[in-house]
């Protein structure tokens, strides 16, 4: 325990002695007591400041190691095959620029090459946040990517909604577009190799009979 050291004193003419006064000054310890003011050494091998305290990172359990690298394999095989798709559709407008020129393409937004970019870049951006969400535990692109999840979910579901409550309208609509598809057939050669792949591969001429050819001059 620390002693204080005490100075008795008299002021000039008084007689009578005063209480001790208490005067500060540092503590003296005992020996082999350590001072309380003193940081703690550093362990061996750490690398931390002395005396700033620090938490240790926490540890993941093997099952959790185990889902966050299936996480990020699974969304690098989406990644992969996005690119793809975007690959095939930037091919396939460079590929028809030559006869855009000449007269013979048709308008960019009503290209079909056009659906597998937009496909693409949306694959792509979404799996590439999954990815770096999963390998570096980043809570904001893990986030965008849940989100984009659901709402690709919940588009599909809405889609689905649709489909089965304007069956008539959307049959309407389609054998509409069937038709014009016929009416420009001559125009877009990536719309003749649809055309006839489908004819192809259910057998048949035109959308009804092969009546509805004679509408294409």
């Amino acid at each position: 325990m620390a002693l204080s050291r005490v100075r008795l004193f008299q002021p000039h003419g008084e007689r009578t002695r005063l209480l001790p006064q208490v005067i500060p000054g540092p503590p003296i310890l005992s020996h082999g007591s350590p001072n309380p003011c003193t940081p703690c050494p550093p362990t061996p091998g750490s690398s931390q400041n002395p005396g700033v305290w620090t938490p240790n990172p926490l540890k993941l359990s093997p099952f959790s190691c185990c889902m966050r690298y299936l996480a990020f394999f699974w969304n690098l095989l989406f990644l992969l095959l996005g690119l793809l798709t975007l690959a095939v559709g930037v091919w396939g407008l460079l590929a028809k620029s030559p006869l855009s020129e000449g007269g013979r393409g048709v308008p960019l937004g009503s290209d079909p090459m056009l659906l597998f970019v937009l496909v693409g870049l949306g694959a792509s951006a979404v799996s590439l946040a999954g990815c770096l969400g999963a390998f570096r535990a980043s809570p904001c692109l893990l986030r965008f990517f849940l989100g984009a999840v659901l709402a690709f979910g919940g588009l599909q579901v809405l889609g689905g909604l649709l489909l089965l409550l304007a069956r008539r309208q959307l049959r309407d609509a389609l054998q509409d577009l069937l038709l014009l598809c016929l009416l420009r057939y001559q125009e877009d050669p990536d719309l003749q190799f649809l055309v006839d792949e489908v004819q192809r591969s259910l057998q048949c001429c035109g959308l009804e009979s092969y009546h509805d050819w004679e509408s294409n001059p």
